[in-house]
């Protein structure tokens, strides 16, 4: 538990630079990717990915680079280390759990680093949707019900029992697939990206 906890105290330090939590998305999601495949998607240059690589390896949440050669150059895949995948995809609580013992400052950095990430995700997800035929989009998002886009603005309290509900439906299905052992087989299975968030005082005194 201990040598977990300090990985994913690692992921956190990665995770609180948005241009990292961007790439560590896109590892995540697509497996293994090259520089110049992260580069495109995320719209940085070679050289800026690499840099965050070297971070990303010394913190210890990137693999060594999978060389793969070509007629005249080798092509380098990197990948996150599976035992961050299986932590993070199989424990829905290990942020929870972390965040007792960090600081305020930590804290901040944390949240601040997951919402520009988030803004990232959803810009390179507008510009999908934007690209894609009408009917095609339609049937996405609204025939399938795969796309979903909700923003409200909640009392505290009205807040609080969404929460509470919503961490009890996380409990029982993470119970249930405890017991079906289902962990493992889980991460192979096509994922959807939930972006879940609240706002406090982000309109109070603006302006002032």
């Amino acid at each position: 538990m201990a040598d977990e906890n300090a990985l994913l105290r690692q992921y956190i330090k990665a995770m609180s630079d948005p241009t990292r939590g961007a790439i560590l998305m896109e590892l995540g999601h697509a497996g293994e990717l090259t520089p110049t495949q992260l580069a495109r998607r995320l719209g940085l240059t070679a050289n800026n990915v690499y840099h965050h690589m070297r971070v990303l390896r010394e913190l210890g949440v990137v693999d060594p680079p999978r060389a793969e050669p070509r007629e005249t150059y080798v092509e380098k895949y990197y990948r996150v280390t599976p035992p961050l995948l299986a932590l993070t995809n199989n424990d829905p609580y290990w942020i929870d759990r972390l965040q007792a013992d960090m600081t305020s400052g930590d804290r901040k950095a944390l949240i601040i680093g997951m919402y520009l990430t988030v803004a990232r995700l959803l810009t390179r997800a507008a510009r999908r949707y934007e690209a894609m035929d009408d009917a095609a989009f339609d049937e996405l998002m609204y025939q399938r019900q795969l796309g979903m886009v909700s923003i409200n603005n909640l009392t505290r309290e009205g807040l609080e029992r969404r929460l509470a509900a919503l961490r009890e439906i996380i409990r029982k299905e993470h119970e249930a697939r405890e017991a079906a052992g289902a962990g493992e087989a889980e991460g192979e299975a096509e994922r959807d990206t939930v972006i879940m968030t609240s706002l406090p005082l982000m309109w109070d005194n603006e302006g002032e």
